[in-house]
This record gives C-alpha cells, structure tokens and sequence, in this order.
C-alpha cells in the first residue's frame, strides 16, 4: 500500500481528493481551510502534523506501535493512512467486556510497556497514554497511536506544557502548572499513565476519580488510590504490587518500562526453555496443589448459595451477576463518558451505596481547604 513520494506532494484539492477515495474509506480526515482556522492556527496545524508524521516514520516500524502507510495533502486537507485495526479502541473493547482478565490484562500491558520502552530509548515522549489510543486487530494484538502530543526528550531536558488526559496525567505535570520553580517533568509520565490504564483494565474503572475535578486532582498529586472490594478481591498480589510501583508519586523511584517488563506480574508466566525441575520442587508443586484444593474446598462449603432472596437484597455482591449489571450499564450509558474533554468511565460508578455517598458528602465540605 506505499505509494511513491510524489503521491505525497501537495496536490489540487480535486484531485488529491480523487486519488485519495479511490484508494481508501477515511474514518477521520484533519481539515484545514481558512474558513474554519485563523492563519495562525493553520500554521500550528501544519506543524503540529509535520511533528507527528515525522516521529511516526522514526517509529512505525515497530509491531505495537502505529504505522503510518501513506500521506496525502491539499489546501484544505491532510489525509493520513494508518494501519486498519479491526477492532477498534482497546476502550470500546473494555466497555464491552467491562473488566478484563489477568491474563488478558499481562498480554497488553506487555506490549504496551514493549512499545514505551522503545520510545522512551529512541528519547521519544508520548504524553496521552489512554485506552483510546491504544488499538486492537481482529486477534486482539495491540498497536499505539495518536502521537500528537508526542515529543523528542534528550536528557537531561525537561517538558513542562500541561498536555494529555485528566485522569492520565502523572502528578509532576499537575505540580509543574501550579509552580512556576518546579524543575519540570520528563518520559516517566509515561509510566504512570501505564498504571492508570493496567488498574482501569483489571478494575472495570480508573484508580482516581471524583466528580468534582479539584478532588480527583488532589487524588493524583497524593497518589491516593485503593484496591477496594469487591472488584480487587480476586486479584493477584503481583498485579496490585506492579500498580502500586507504576504509580508512584516520586518520577525517581517510579519503575522504568525495562523494570516494568521484569516484575513477577510477567516473570511468573513466562515459559523458560530448558530447565530441568527437581524432585523436591515437583514436591513442593504437589503440596501446593493439595493445599489450595483444600482451601477451594473450604471456601465453597463456606459460600453463600445464590437465591433469589440474595439476589434482591445484595445483587451487587455475586461476581458475575456483578459484572452483568455493569455490562449492561456501559452499554445503555457508555456513550456518555465516551467523547469530551472530561470522559471517563468512572461516571457510571458515581451512584454508590448511601454510605460511600456520605463519605463524599464530608469530601465536598472539605473542598474549600484545598
């Protein structure tokens, strides 16, 4: 599908349009007619893409990342030509599914640290890590985009722009804005906007949110996030260890996308080559074992039956009629949360039991000391 250079050269409106749609289906096209933009804003229009394209060509060559086929430009028109993802948004994926598997979440979140590593190792910042960024095909293989806000970060350089996600961004970008002397952030924004998105796959909703934006800002800048029940209760102790280091509220003890990579999350269910196994740990293997059929045991006998009178007073507290509701939910409703500067998909959770909503009640009178 690369066409010669001279298919990206400036070409009449027509019939750059021509070639274009005999060619391809645009889903987004990036517009740029003086009608709509004042010559300044075209200018930064054009300069903004002219960025993007070019760290794409540095970087498109990778297999989870984005790649940019073809270009077409007209006076009033930038036509990019990417990869056609299937699936859609690895969003979409998750309001279908509501929550994602362990496994599921340790085949995403690898690539998706692959991915950041070799940015961050060709000095490339993305900045807007979110689940709509992050593409999927049709086997649930995964590809990064949108790199508009991407930049080249030499060390020991410093960004200091307030750009990305709200509910993505890392504290040292929200502390930065406010301070004038702060000495600025760098690539490990990026790793903290992995945690938001690894505890958002594991938990069906992000680790902070309050409908009242000064409050979830304050969230993020103390790094005040909880693996609350009942959607942390099967969870693995490694998953919640593995968040818990991505974010982390100092960028220097903050894991790299390299240690991230080698943490027990990923570690523990990779298959080594050539390792004999010894009696005495096929023991210990076989005692395990027998150990937690044991407690599976015990657990059914104490598990409470699912009757219909549970199910009126407390449908909520069964997994998977849980889940059930909560898919219902992001399909009847996920369009709210889906477009906006302000989308996120902890809206559909603002309406909690009476107790949580008198915890929140005593956050609003507390606001004003902010």
């Amino acid at each position: 599908m690369t066409r010669d250079a001279d298919s990206r050269d400036e070409l009449p409106d027509w019939a750059g349009a021509k070639e274009f749609y005999q060619k391809y289906d645009p889903k987004e096209i990036i517009e740029v007619t003086p009608e709509r933009l004042s010559p300044e804003q075209l200018r930064e229009v054009r300069l903004s893409t002219a960025k993007e394209m070019e760290i794409l060509h540095r970087v498109s060559h990778h297999p989870y990342i984005i790649t940019l086929i073809d270009s077409y430009e007209s006076n009033t028109f930038i036509f990019l030509v990417f990869d056609l993802m299937k699936r859609g948004e690895l969003f979409d994926y998750l309001t279908e599914k509501v929550t994602l598997s362990e496994k599921e979440t340790r085949f995403i979140m690898r690539s998706l640290l692959e991915a950041v590593s070799y940015l961050h190792n060709n000095n490339i910042v993305h900045r807007d890590l979110k689940p709509e960024n992050i593409l999927m095909d049709d086997c649930l293989n995964i590809k990064l985009s949108d790199f508009g806000f991407s930049c080249v970060l030499n060390p020991p350089d410093k960004l200091r722009e307030l750009c990305g996600t709200p509910g993505y961004l890392a504290p040292e970008i929200l502390k930065c804005s406010m301070d004038e002397t702060h000495s600025g952030y760098g690539r490990e924004v990026d790793l903290w906007a992995c945690g938001v998105i690894m505890f958002t796959l594991l938990a069906g909703s992000p680790p902070f949110w309050h409908r009242r934006q000064m409050l979830m800002l304050r969230m993020i800048m103390d790094g005040r996030f909880q693996f609350t029940s009942p959607e942390w209760d099967d969870r693995s102790a490694t998953s919640k260890d593995l968040i818990s280091r991505l974010l982390e509220v100092c960028p220097a003890k903050r894991l790299t996308a390299e240690q991230a990579l080698q943490h027990a999350f990923f570690q523990s269910h990779q298959r080594e080559q050539g390792i004999t196994v010894r009696p005495r740990q096929r023991f210990r293997v076989a005692a395990l074992a027998a150990l937690a059929c044991v407690r599976i045991l015990i657990r059914w006998r104490q598990a409470r039956p699912v009757t219909s009178l549970l199910l009126a007073h407390d449908p909520y507290g069964v997994k998977g009629v849980r889940k059930l509701i909560d898919a219902c939910a992001f399909r009847i409703y996920g369009h709210w949360v889906k477009k906006g500067e302000r989308q996120n998909r902890a809206a559909l959770f603002q309406n909690q039991p009476k107790a949580l909503l008198l915890t929140f009640g005593e956050d609003d009178e507390r606001e004003g000391e902010l």
